[in-house]
């Protein structure tokens, strides 16, 4: 932060004082008294001074480790029963929920996680490439993404080109790519997202200038700092204009121009209607089309299982709010595991701003391949096991009775198998099959490439009609030695995201299989004892910004050759005898029991389909079932070395259980990161400082609505 900023946020802390105005402009730029008086109008919270040397070092640790990785914190059992635990009352606990990956800590989705969403992340450490400042450089191209010149005309764009002022870019889904600016800045733009570039000279030295206009979508922003007072970094939108010195924040336009700033590093002054906030490291701010800046407000991110929908929410044990500019992504049932964003208002009551379906519920799912024994209506037996069928069933191919199939379902109350997709799995075929959903970036007659990877066509591929580049698809074919052969490729929906690879582990770290590079987490299920070289069947979820993100790593062995095998997840019903989900299991001497189950356990059972359709269980695996882990953003009432309270007056005892980054003072904005469990406790793992404030936000009682409300203060605030 420059000497310009510490007099604006100096003149702000004057502000709040009560000093008079004439006084507090002073000296000031025109510019920095313009923003002044707006803030003077509307007096949205006090004003922030610079963190000290250490907080800041922390700071930018935390915001570097978070952009990279976004994943949940690993949750072994031994961890949750030695962490201090902390069981939230019914008024404080929508506060926090299971975050996307806990992702100012180890890394979601995604994950966000992704989940795309605010999982998107700017690559780190990269040096600029742009060759000027009046240039950006297209980096980290993923997916489908055009450009428009001046003339209007669009056409894909390729890695490397350069933009100018006045052109204009947008993304498809499942791609993203990175503007790389010449003075170090970047912006990150997520799926679906359309961005024009209406002022352009990023230099260096002197007023550095980028002016975008973003329309739709997200994106992320990793602003250079400049010490030049004139320097701007603006992102304007349908709904309000953000403008950052040297910062990092990120940006939603939705296609009802509703619009949230969400900022991850310094502050961010937002624009509309002639109404400007103060938004900080921490903080987020809403406008609703045609509506001032909302009340900058803290954050709640998370990831984590539904127990309740409809306008009041259950995720994983703690409850949040909707209305009417809450976005689902998927149609998350209870049971199914969610990503979400949210933000707690000025009464302290969450609300959810995204719910996106991540996985569904894996409780009674099963999935076998074998032969097709007989073919009825509404019921065929495959591997000898009955399996039901219905209209919503997914048959895929001209199947008859002996062909070898997969067959993917649920297992519903009675116990039978109810089949949701049927795949022909032509056993005489040379390679090994793969299946996945990606965008397509080009075609032509003999080779298109789907999600960056080169998939051959020939006369014996079943294309569907009408496919054109940007489309979502579901593909299915054979590897053969390097060449990925498609037997079919026609159109998916956006929320099947699934893939499945089955070939040669070619590195670990990262994971590449059969020349495919994907990531894991905490979640993801790797079989012991695979090394390079050896076989392994790959099964995972896209996520929305188009990274692959495995759930299962398989070792295939050498011998396997009848493909007579289930694998399913339910709860345990009884031991002895097993039976899980309904289904009733057969174990021998060499079933490996992983882990101390009982009964209402949730388990994974993995075996082998014998002649007589027995299910020989070759291994029983407990599932955790934690309910998420959470992370939110709050403020410091009152700090001790015993413990500190936070601005819901909730009391957290510190003890060496719960690391600590930064110093914890009155004011200071936190990250509170943990997990919570099915009994609903919450155990804290991290706490980080992020910011300074001057003094405490204010806050207000019973807003009109999720975005604002009556300027009662706290009647706490008195005895502060």
């Amino acid at each position: 932060m420059d000497m310009f900023d510490n007099l604006l946020e100096e003149r702000l802390a004057w502000l709040e004082r009560g000093e008079p105005l004439d006084m507090c402009l002073a000296d000031l730029s025109e510019e920095d008294a313009v923003l002044l008086k707006k803030a003077a109008a509307l007096r949205t919270i006090a004003s922030s001074t610079p963190a000290s040397n250490k907080i800041a070092q922390h700071r930018q640790e935390l915001l570097q480790f978070a952009r990279e990785n976004r994943k949940m914190p690993s949750k072994s059992s031994a961890e949750n029963k030695s962490r201090p635990r902390w069981l939230f009352p019914a008024a404080v606990a929508g506060s926090t929920f299971a975050v996307f990956t806990c992702f100012v800590i180890f890394a979601l989705a995604a994950g966000l996680t992704g989940l795309g969403l605010s999982s998107l992340r700017l690559p780190g450490g990269a040096a600029p490439k742009a060759s000027d400042p009046q240039s950006a450089m297209l980096e980290d191209l993923q997916g489908f993404v055009e450009v428009q010149d001046e003339s209007g005309t669009w056409k894909v764009a390729q890695l490397g080109e350069t933009m100018q002022a006045g052109e204009r870019i947008r993304t498809g889904a499942l791609s993203n790519v990175v503007l790389g600016f010449y003075d170090g800045s970047q912006a990150r733009l997520g799926p679906n997202t359309e961005v024009s570039i209406d002022q352009l000279d990023a230099q260096k030295t002197g007023p550095r200038v980028v002016v975008l206009n973003q329309l739709l979508g997200e994106s992320d922003h990793d602003v250079a700092k400049s010490s030049d007072p004139a320097s701007r970094y603006e992102v304007h939108t349908p709904s309000g204009v953000g403008t950052a010195k040297g910062t990092a924040f990120h940006v939603f336009v939705a296609i009802t121009q509703l619009v949230q700033f969400d900022v991850d590093e310094g502050a961010v002054t937002v624009t509309n209607l002639d109404t400007t906030v103060l938004v900080v490291a921490g903080q987020t701010t809403i406008i609703i089309f045609g509506q001032t800046p909302s009340q900058p407000v803290f954050r709640i991110q998370g990831e984590g299982v539904v127990e309740q929908t409809g306008s009041v929410w259950h995720i994983a044990g703690r409850t949040f709010r909707t209305d009417s500019d809450t976005v689902f992504i998927g149609s998350a049932e209870v049971g199914d595991l969610v990503a979400f964003k949210a933000r707690i208002v000025t009464d302290g009551s969450p609300i959810l701003d995204r719910v996106v379906l991540i996985t569904q519920a894996p409780e009674n799912r099963f999935a076998f391949t074998g032969p097709v024994d007989s073919m009825g209506g509404d019921a065929w037996t495959i591997a000898g096991r009955t399996v039901q069928v219905d209209e919503s069933t997914a048959i895929d191919g001209d199947i008859l009775v002996g062909d070898i199939v997969e067959v993917k379902g649920d297992i519903i109350e009675d116990g039978e198998f109810l089949a949701t997709d049927i795949h022909l799995i032509e056993e005489d075929e040379e390679g090994s099959p793969f299946a996945f959903v990606g965008v397509i970036d080009e075609l032509n007659d003999s080779e298109w490439t789907i999600s960056g990877i080169p998939v051959t066509v020939d006369d014996h591929t079943n294309i569907e009609d009408g496919l054109i580049a940007g489309d979502i698809v579901q593909v299915r074919g054979r590897i053969l030695d390097e060449t990925w052969l498609a037997k079919s490729i026609e159109r998916a929906e956006e929320d099947e995201r699934e893939f499945t690879i089955t070939g040669s582990v070619e590195s670990r770290d990262p994971w590449v299989v059969q020349g495919v590079e994907f990531d894991t987490d905490e979640r993801t299920e790797i079989e012991a004892g695979i090394d390079v070289g050896d076989r392994v069947r790959v099964e995972g979820r896209i996520l929305d910004d188009g990274d692959w993100v495995a759930e299962e790593i398989e070792l295939i062995e050498i011998e396997e050759a009848e493909p007579r095998r289930f694998n399913f997840t339910g709860l345990v019903n009884s031991i002895d005898p097993w039976n899980v989900g309904g289904m009733d299991l057969t174990t021998d001497d060499e079933t490996v029991i992983d882990g101390q189950i009982v009964v209402g356990d949730l388990v994974r059972v993995k075996g082998m389909i014998l002649p007589d359709g027995t299910l020989l269980a070759e291994r029983v695996k407990r599932l955790e079932n934690d309910l998420g882990c959470v992370n939110f953003s709050t403020a410091v009432r009152a700090a001790n070395v015993n413990q500190i309270v936070l601005m819901d007056w909730h009391v957290v005892k510190l003890d060496d259980e719960i690391e600590v980054e930064g110093t914890l003072n009155v004011a200071t904005v936190i990250i509170v990161s943990g997990c919570t469990d099915e009994d609903g406790g919450f155990s804290i793992t991290h706490i980080i400082v992020i910011y300074q404030l001057d003094s405490l936000p204010v806050i207000i009682r019973n807003p009109s609505n999720g975005h604002g409300g009556d300027e009662d203060e706290d009647e706490h605030e008195d005895d502060e």
